[in-house]
């Protein structure tokens, strides 16, 4: 199955800390995708929107929203982290924030009806998996 990860930094203090952990946090699920099949579902689209000093994607703490494309076949999970959330992160502690908070979004993640008889509850445990 195909993954892909991108970033949405909301200021420059966020970018410096966590631009490079989302990097790494990119291969990693695409190492633990890799070998996952769910039928009817070919690529997960995964949004990391991060608030900062300039932009505040979502209020506070950790939300997520899926979308479903049968036509593409693929899902868009959009994982948005509240301000206060992102400053109170160590910069030593940065990845296994991202992982974290990753793992929440997928935890949290309920398919829209349009997706029929999708079954998703495997990825979340992959991602748990690839983060552990």
């Amino acid at each position: 199955m195909e993954v892909t990860l991108s970033g949405r930094l909301g200021g420059p203090e966020v970018g410096v800390k966590f631009q490079p952990e989302i990097v790494q946090a990119r291969a990693r699920l695409k190492f633990a995708f890799a070998e996952l099949s769910i039928d009817g579902l070919e690529t997960i689209d995964v949004e990391l929107w991060i608030s900062g000093s300039l932009t505040e994607y979502c209020p506070e703490g950790i939300s997520s929203s899926v979308r479903f494309s049968a036509k593409k076949k693929s899902v868009l999970l959009a994982v948005c982290v509240g301000k206060d959330e992102a400053v109170s992160i160590d910069d030593d502690c940065a990845a296994s924030a991202i992982g974290g908070w990753l793992t929440s979004g997928f935890e949290s993640a309920k398919l829209p009806r349009s997706a029929g008889k999708i079954d998703f509850s495997g990825v979340a445990g992959a991602v748990k998996l690839c983060f552990a």
